[in-house]
Formats: C-alpha cells, sequence, structure tokens
C-alpha cells in the first residue's frame, strides 16, 4: 500500500498530471489509517473494501497468501510491512508541495503544513496552509515573503470537486468542476492570503465490474458501515500487543436508495467542534452518514471464513428496513464499503 502510494507521487512528478496525486490522496485517507491500529503500534496485511473479522487464521486459498494476514501485529510477522508502513505519512508530507520548471510551487497534497522554498528569480517564501481536508472543502494559504515576487502558484483541483472558488487579493475565481491545475502567476507580497474552496458532495458510486455494487463517496472519503468491534488479544507484549477484531453487530446489509436521485436517501452529519488529533477511529470521526439499509439473511461468511462474494445487484430481502451508520473508511478497521443495492422490481434477484 506504501508502495503504492509512493508510485503515484512519483509518477506525479515525472508526468504532471494530477490524477496520480488524486490516486495517492484516495489511498492515503481511505485504505492507510484502517491498516494500523489508531495507536500505529501496529498493522495487518491486507485491509480490504469488505472485510468483517480481522483473525489470525490461514484463509488461504481464500488469499494467495498463507499464514495470518488480517489480524494486527507490532512484529516481523508481515516481512517488509513494519519499516515500510511507517514511511507512508511521511511520504505524503514529502510530496505536498512541489516545485515548478517555471520557478514556482504546487500544492499538489493537502494538510496543515507549512514549505519553505525558493520562487522565481530565487526569492524565499514561507507558505503556511491551514485545513482540516480531507473532512472540510477549505484551504488556507497564508503567503510570507521578505519581498515583493512574482511566481507561479498552482493548486490542484481534485476530480471529485464542483466548480471550486479562489479567492485572493480580494478577487474571486471560479474553477469549472473537474480534474486540473489552476495557476495564479502574479506578483505576490508578505501577507497575501489565498482562500480554496473545493465543493464536497455526497455521491454514489457504481462498480459494474463488482455485481453492481455501490460504494459512498463524500469529497475524497468513502464510507463504510460502522460495525461494533470486539479486540482479543492472543500475543506480543503489553506494550505492543498482537490483537484479533471481531464484530459485535450485523453487517450483512444492503442500501435502500431512491431510483432517481441515490444520495436523496442519505444524510451528512458533521460533528461540531475542532478536528480531533486522531480522527480515524469509529468514535472520533468528524463526518457520519445515516443510510437507509435492510439485512440480506443469505450473506454470511464463506467456507474460508472471508465474507461471502457479492451477488448481483439489485437483490431482494424480505427483513425489515433500518436506519444504519456509514463512517470514513480509514476509521473502519471492520468494514462493509461495497454494499450490495436492494430492490424491489422485476429485475431485483434473491440472494
Amino acid at each position: 500500500m506504501v508502495e503504492f502510494r509512493h508510485s503515484f507521487e512519483m509518477l506525479t512528478k515525472i508526468s504532471g498530471n494530477p490524477i496520480w496525486a488524486d490516486r495517492c490522496e484516495e489511498v492515503a485517507f481511505n485504505s492507510l489509517p484502517a491498516a494500523l491500529t489508531a495507536n500505529q503500534k501496529a498493522l495487518h496485511y491486507l485491509t480490504g473494501a469488505n472485510m468483517v473479522q480481522l483473525d489470525r487464521n490461514n484463509h488461504a486459498p481464500g488469499f494467495q497468501n498463507n499464514g495470518t494476514m488480517l489480524s494486527y501485529s507490532p512484529f516481523a510477522v508481515y516481512r517488509c510491512c513494519q519499516h515500510n508502513v511507517s514511511h507512508g505519512w511521511p511520504y505524503y508530507a514529502e510530496e505536498a508541495w512541489l516545485a515548478s520548471a517555471d520557478g514556482g510551487l504546487c500544492a499538489s497534497l493537502y494538510a496543515t503544513c507549512e514549505v519553505k522554498a525558493k520562487v522565481g528569480d530565487g526569492t524565499s517564501v514561507h507558505i503556511v496552509e491551514e485545513t482540516d481536508y480531507p473532512f472540510d472543502d477549505t484551504v488556507v494559504l497564508k503567503i510570507g515573503l521578505t519581498q515583493p515576487a512574482r511566481f507561479p502558484l498552482y493548486l490542484r483541483v481534485p476530480r471529485w470537486a464542483g466548480d471550486s472558488t479562489i479567492e485572493v487579493g480580494g478577487e474571486s475565481m471560479t474553477i469549472k468542476g473537474g480534474l486540473s491545475y489552476v495557476v495564479m502567476n502574479r506578483e505576490w507580497k508578505d501577507g497575501d492570503v489565498v482562500k480554496a474552496r473545493f465543493p464536497m458532495a455526497l455521491a454514489v458510486r457504481t462498480w459494474k465490474k463488482n455485481q453492481h455494487a455501490v460504494s459512498i463517496d463524500y469529497g475524497p472519503l468513502t464510507f463504510s458501515l460502522k460495525i461494533g468491534e470486539k479486540v482479543v488479544r492472543y500475543g506480543g507484549k503489553d506494550d505492543w500487543p498482537e490483537m484479533e477484531v471481531y464484530p459485535t453487530t450485523a453487517w450483512n446489509y444492503g442500501l435502500v436508495l431512491d431510483s432517481a436521485q441515490p444520495t436523496c436517501s442519505l444524510e451528512l452529519i458533521r460533528k461540531s467542534g475542532p478536528l480531533p488529533d486522531q480522527p480515524f477511529t469509529p468514535d472520533s470521526v468528524p463526518l457520519r452518514i445515516k443510510a437507509r439499509a435492510k439485512k440480506i439473511s443469505g450473506w454470511t461468511l464463506d467456507k474460508d471464513g472471508l465474507v461471502g462474494k457479492l451477488h448481483q445487484s439489485p437483490v431482494r430481502s424480505q427483513e425489515p428496513e433500518e436506519t444504519i451508520t456509514l463512517i470514513p473508511m480509514g476509521a473502519a478497521r471492520l468494514r462493509i464499503t461495497a454494499f450490495p443495492r436492494i430492490g424491489s422490481g422485476s429485475d431485483a434477484k434473491e440472494w
């Protein structure tokens, strides 16, 4: 996972194509956090979209690899992972800002940070970035200069963003939605402030090659079912335990979505207050989604102890409708992320 993300970062620098930075943030926000425990003392080898039991059992031939692939371990169970996974967030920080060939700077990946660099004719610039991204859509850049300097400043407009707005020097511009860079080539002075807003919206993604299952997105975040967790220690030391995680609540849900306007069936809830230091836990996440769903009684673990294969959506369910909670995928150690879609028409099949 870390290797894939670093490859995306390198491809961004080589090609200049913003798609690679977009894919980098998708992995960083949705897959990396759940590969680790919240205190980052242990990791597991495989982090899938649908994974509801993280035990130490051998799940081959369900997985190609033999041995423990799912439980959390701080030690040498997973070969190269221990010394690779620690590079994940440092790589993200390292590639957040890039130099451009025309003497400018590019904000490639967004996070609260600071950057000091040489721009234009060699003038030193200090930029302080303030944001709650990816949980909020606004990025503020505060420019610090000892003297005015002309240089281009690039901002990546994410592929999922609606019409974005950039404000600087009392002027505002609107950027049509779609993956791109916006460049501001101007004379900058100390104290200039850039405020960018990349509007986020709820979206339903259909996986046509995965039985027409659906996932729920909000900006760069994909959401998973919130599943109750029971953590069981099976080894290791008190400060560095090896752990299994089992579900304490049902996971076999399909989503009930309005056929004409699917996002109308969803409600985004934002927690008030400042962003927590560790936002990627089931209890600390600042965003949640309420969704309508029904259990699918025939959807169970398979013979290898893994989530049973999806059936073609839409599927029928005779179970009562419930309201379920979705949380950002990166906070969901146990997760259902690719959901069957519940239907009742002639095209809906029994599971």
